[in-house]
């Protein structure tokens, strides 16, 4: 049995009509939410094995879910850009395009290594500071860019879109046919 199959054969379609008029509480939304999660946990998958925080991997959720539109937000992780596509740096063009100004923040970008170190459990070693540490590393950005992980596009496949819209076409098609035998 296909994957397919299993997503459509656990849905309840006594509800088949709901489906076709666009309530909110139908199988159509419960099959997106499970299709969204597997995409959301793919991609938390592999920030894990990048060295990105926990932050931008907590902050993916769903946006938008409907058969016509999938969308998913970072929520306060702006810079989800520079871990998917890296940063070109002064001497090392990564190939990343141009992200514009970064949203202005409380902390600057030493800080925001300085936090991130810790967050990781990063310890310097050769009686050098975590300070010191976070100015090496910048000076290293900045010089070198930084590789991007492609956490989203290595997820976000046209297979992978091919894959999610055959249990969404099952199920559109298996509604009207209930809703059509369905005596009124």
């Amino acid at each position: 049995m296909s994957i397919e199959s299993d997503l459509v054969n656990g849905l309840d379609f006594g509800r088949s009509s709901d489906i076709l008029n666009g309530t909110s509480d139908n199988p159509m939304t419960e099959l997106l939410t499970r299709l969204v999660n597997e995409l959301i946990m793919d991609m938390r998958k592999l920030l894990v094995e990048s060295r990105a925080t926990g932050n931008l991997e907590q902050s993916i959720i769903p946006k938008e879910l409907n058969p016509e539109t999938i969308a998913l937000d970072a929520q306060d992780a702006f810079y989800w850009k520079y871990v998917n596509y890296g940063v070109n740096g002064t001497q090392v063009n990564r190939g990343a395009p141009t992200h514009g100004k970064a949203p202005s923040s409380n902390l600057s970008f030493h800080d925001s290594i300085t936090k991130w170190l810790g967050d990781k459990g990063i310890v310097p070693d050769n009686g050098m500071t975590r300070e010191s540490l976070a100015y090496v590393i910048m000076a290293k950005l900045k010089r070198e860019g930084m590789e991007g992980t492609h956490f989203i596009d290595k997820v976000v496949t046209d297979q992978r879109i091919n894959e999610m819209s055959k249990p969404i076409s099952a199920l559109l098609k298996e509604s009207i046919i209930v809703y059509i035998k369905k005596p009124k």
